[in-house]
C-alpha cells in the first residue's frame, strides 16, 4: 500500500494481495484496484473478505481474473485520471476476454448508480456508487458459495493487520464549496453502536491491536440515530475491548469537537494523543468562501482548548491553496496560520475544481480563479514552512524513547507508530508484527524517526 499525500486525507493506493500459487481458474478469480481515502480502503477490504467468502482467490494481475473492480476518488481531478487510465488497461483486458466482467466502483458514481463517465466507457459492465459492497458482490459471477445474510458488516479475517479503518458512518451533510463528496456518497449514514462494538469486537479477536473509526464528519457520528448517541459514547464503548490496544478516529470537523469529545480522549487511555482537524484555509473571508462554518479565531481557540486538556496531543490539519477569491494577503494569512499553531503534519493540496460544487462555479469567474502556477508556488510555499515546522518538532524526540506499535517490516526495518502517529523506523532480528517497542530515537527527519529497541 502507498501512500500519497492528497486533499483533506492521504491518497492511498491499494493493490491486490498476491495469491498463493494455487489452481484456481481465471473464472473464479477477482481483481481489485483502490485509489482513494481510508474509506475506500475500508470498503475494498470488505469487499475482499466478501467476494473470498463466496469463493473467488485474488489475481495479481488484471488479465488473470474474470472479475475486474476499480474502486474510485473522485476528490480530485488526478485521482480520477489516475482511475481512467486504470480502464485503458482493462479495456484491452475486456477485447481479449470478452466475458470479463468489470465494475467502475467508489466515488466517480454517484448515489444512483449513474456517473457522467458512462458515455466514455463503454466497455464497463456496472456501475456501482461508494461502499455498496453487497451490490458489487451481487455482479460477482457465478459464485461457489451463499453467504448466509445480505449484507457484510463484519471482515472475518482469519488473521487481521496490525491496524484496521472501521467506518461508522457514510455520506456527508455539509456543504463545503470544494467538497464532491455529498455528491457521491450521499447524505450521512450513522452506523448502530451495537454493531459498531460486535465489529471491533470480532476484529480484535483476530489479531488487530489498533482500530481507527471512519467517518467524513466523524465528530457528528450518532445525530441521525435514536437516542441521538455521540461519538464520545461510542469511543467509551469501543474502549472496553478486550486486548484492544491503540483507538483513534478522523476526520474531525471544528463545529462538531465537542468538550465532551475532548475530555474523553483525554480521560481514556487507548484513545491517542492525535487529531486531525482540517482548518483548509487561514483566512476568514476565504473560509467563508469555502462554506467551512468558522472563523481562524474560533478555530485557534479550540486548539489552544485541546492543548490546554491533552499538552501533548499531536495536530494535524488540511489546507487547500487556490481556492477561487483566495489572494495572496489571504494566502499569507494560512502562512501565518501555520506558524501561529505550529502542527505535527500538514497534508497540503492545490484546489482543483470538481463538477457540481459551488467552487468549480467560482472557478469560472476570472474575478475569483487562481492560475494553476500560482497554485502551485503557493503548495510549495506551504509545504517548505511546514518541513520547518516538523523538523523543529519532530528534533524534539531525539534521545527520547517512545512507544512503538509495530506495524510490519518496510525494506529490512520494522515499520511502526508512536501514540502520536509519528513513523517510526528500528532494526532488529525478531518479529515485531504487532508488538509495542520501546524505541530510543537516534535520529530525526521531517517525516518520520529512527532508532533503537531498548
Amino acid at each position: 500500500m502507498t501512500e500519497i499525500a492528497f486533499f483533506n486525507k492521504p491518497e492511498l493506493l491499494l493493490t491486490p494481495r498476491l495469491p498463493d500459487r494455487d489452481s484456481t481458474p481465471r473464472s473464479r478469480r477477482y481483481y481489485l484496484w483502490t485509489v482513494g481515502c481510508q474509506m475506500n480502503v475500508s470498503d475494498s477490504e470488505r469487499l475482499e473478505a466478501a467476494l473470498q467468502g463466496v469463493g473467488y482467490s485474488p489475481a495479481a494481475r488484471p488479465e488473470d481474473a474474470s472479475f475486474i473492480v476499480l474502486n474510485s476518488c473522485s476528490v480530485r481531478a488526478s485521482a480520477e485520471e489516475r482511475i481512467l487510465g486504470k480502464l485503458g488497461e482493462v479495456q484491452a483486458i475486456k477485447r481479449q476476454h470478452p466475458d470479463t466482467k468489470i465494475v467502475l466502483w467508489g466515488c466517480m458514481v454517484g448515489p444512483d448508480n449513474q456517473s457522467i463517465f458512462a458515455p466514455r466507457l463503454p466497455f464497463v459492465d456496472h456501475f456501482v456508487a461508494p461502499s455498496a459492497v453487497d451490490e458489487v458482490l451481487a455482479l460477482a459471477p457465478n459464485p461457489i458459495y451463499q453467504l448466509d445474510e445480505p449484507a457484510l458488516p463484519v471482515r472475518d479475517w482469519q488473521h487481521a493487520p496490525v491496524s484496521v479503518y472501521v467506518p461508522i458512518q457514510y455520506g456527508c451533510n455539509m456543504t463545503c464549496s470544494y467538497c464532491v463528496i455529498p455528491l457521491r456518497r450521499g447524505r450521512e449514514r450513522s452506523r448502530p453502536l451495537a454493531e459498531l462494538v460486535e465489529e471491533v469486537r470480532r476484529i480484535v479477536a483476530r489479531g488487530a491491536k489498533e482500530i481507527t473509526l471512519l467517518g467524513q464528519i466523524v465528530d457528528s457520528w450518532g445525530h441521525d440515530l435514536p437516542g441521538r448517541p455521540t461519538l464520545a459514547e461510542l469511543l467509551e464503548a469501543v474502549h472496553a475491548t478486550p486486548d484492544l490496544v491503540r483507538l483513534r478516529f478522523l476526520t474531525s470537523h471544528p463545529a462538531w469537537m465537542t468538550d465532551r469529545l475532548i475530555e474523553t480522549v483525554a480521560r481514556l487511555p487507548r484513545c491517542q494523543p492525535e487529531l486531525n482537524i482540517p482548518v483548509q484555509a487561514g483566512d476568514n473571508h476565504v473560509l467563508k468562501l469555502m462554506r467551512r462554518g468558522y472563523t481562524v479565531e474560533r478555530y485557534v481557540a479550540l486548539v489552544e482548548k485541546i492543548r490546554t486538556v491533552m499538552p501533548d496531543i499531536a495536530l494535524t490539519t488540511d489546507i487547500i491553496v487556490g481556492h477561487p477569491g483566495e489572494t495572496e494577503a489571504a494566502f499569507a494569512n494560512t502562512v501565518q496560520l501555520l506558524e501561529t499553531v505550529r502542527f505535527d503534519k500538514v497534508h497540503i493540496a492545490a484546489f482543483s475544481a470538481r463538477p457540481g460544487t459551488r467552487a468549480a462555479e467560482q472557478e469560472a469567474q476570472p474575478a475569483l480563479a487562481v492560475a494553476e502556477d500560482e497554485k502551485v508556488r503557493r503548495r510549495r510555499t506551504l509545504e517548505q514552512v511546514q518541513e520547518r515546522i516538523a523538523t523543529a518538532i519532530n528534533a524534539a524526540f531525539l534521545g527520547r524513547t517512545v512507544t512503538v506499535l509495530v506495524e510490519g517490516e518496510s525494506k529490512g526495518k520494522w515499520r511502526g507508530r508512536t501514540g502520536g502517529n509519528k513513523l517510526v523506523f528500528f532494526e532488529h532480528p525478531d518479529d515485531w508484527t504487532g508488538r509495542l517497542a520501546q524505541v530510543q530515537i537516534t535520529r530525526t527527519g521531517p517525516w518520520a524517526l529512527v532508532g533503537s529497541v531498548l
